[in-house]
C-alpha cells in the first residue's frame, strides 16, 4: 500500500523539492496539504514502488531480449536488427512509466510519454535580415506530467561520444525553443536513456560541461544533462544486445526513477 508522506524525505536527499497541489491524493493514502516536499513518497513507499519497477523491468527485458535474439537469427538485414534493438529500449522506458502510473493514483499528473514527432517545438533565428524558423525540433520522447512537459529523453541501444554530442545538440535546440517561449528550460530534465556504455568517461564529462555552460546563458542556471545506462559494463561489439542478455544495472534504474518521481 503506497501512501503519501509528509516532509523532506531522506531517500531523496540532494534532489530539490517540488510543490504539490492542495489536495494531491495517492490511491492508497491520505491527502497532503500544499507544502514543499522532497518527493511524493516516503522512503518506505518508494521502496515498494521501486521493487515493482525492478520486477516489471526485468520481465520486460527478458521478453524483449528473447524476441530480439530470435529475430536476429532469421532476419536478413542489420537495419532490421537495429530497429528491433531500438524498440527494445523504447519498450523498457515505457514499462517504467506504465508501472508508475499503474501503482500511483496521480490523477492530473499521470505520466504521458509522447513520440517527439507528435510534439514538435520551434525556434526562430534572425539571419541576414530574414527570420528563419525551425518547426521540427524534437527528440525521441517528450515526457509530460498531465499538462506539463517535464523531461526530454533520447533513447540509445548504446551511447558513444558521437551519439552523446548529437543528443546534446538536440537538447540545446529544445532549451533555446523553450527560452524563446518564455519558459525556463532548467525546470525540466534532459536524459539519455541507453543500454550500454560505449563512451569515454572524460569525453562525456567534457560534453556535459559544455552543455551546462551553454545553457547557463539562457536559463536561471546551467542544465546538467543526465545519462542512464540500464545495463552493466562497457559495450563490446562481440556481445551486442541481440546476441547476449546483459546484466541490468538496478542502481541506474533507481536513479532514473528518482529523477522522474522528483519532477512529476
Amino acid at each position: 500500500m503506497l501512501r503519501i508522506c509528509r516532509g523532506l524525505l531522506q531517500a531523496f536527499r540532494g534532489i530539490r523539492s517540488t510543490t504539490l497541489p492542495p489536495t494531491f491524493k495517492c490511491r492508497f493514502g491520505r491527502s497532503m496539504q500544499n507544502k514543499e516536499v522532497g518527493m511524493l513518497l516516503c522512503q518506505q513507499d518508494f521502496k515498494v514502488l521501486e521493487a515493482k519497477v525492478f520486477e516489471n523491468f526485468s520481465q520486460c527485458y527478458d521478453k524483449e531480449q528473447s524476441s530480439l535474439y530470435n529475430l536476429a537469427l532469421h532476419c536478413k538485414t542489420e537495419g532490421e536488427i537495429r530497429a528491433a534493438a531500438g524498440n527494445l529500449v523504447e519498450a523498457l522506458l515505457q514499462n517504467i512509466f506504465d508501472t508508475i502510473n499503474g501503482n500511483l493514483d496521480l490523477k492530473d499528473r499521470r505520466i504521458i510519454s509522447k513520440v517527439g514527432s507528435t510534439d514538435y517545438l520551434s525556434k526562430s533565428v534572425l539571419y541576414k535580415g530574414v527570420t528563419i524558423t525551425n518547426n521540427n525540433i524534437q527528440v525521441d520522447r517528450h515526457i509530460w506530467s498531465g499538462r506539463r512537459r517535464i523531461a526530454f529523453i533520447e533513447n540509445k541501444t548504446y551511447l558513444d561520444s558521437c551519439y552523446f554530442d548529437r543528443a546534446l545538440a538536440d537538447f540545446r535546440k529544445i532549451a533555446q525553443s523553450l527560452h524563446q517561449a518564455h519558459i525556463d528550460p532548467s525546470t525540466m530534465e534532459y536524459i539519455v536513456f541507453a543500454g550500454q556504455n560505449a563512451a569515454n568517461k572524460q569525453t562525456l564529462l567534457t560534453y556535459e560541461a559544455d552543455f551546462w555552460s551553454d545553457t547557463k546563458l539562457i536559463c536561471s542556471k546551467g542544465i546538467e544533462p543526465k545519462v542512464v545506462f540500464f545495463l552493466r559494463g562497457k559495450r563490446s561489439s562481440s556481445k551486442p544486445l541481440y546476441r547476449v542478455k546483459h546484466e541490468i544495472d538496478f542502481d541506474a534504474i533507481r536513479y532514473f526513477l528518482k529523477l522522474i518521481m522528483h519532477i512529476i
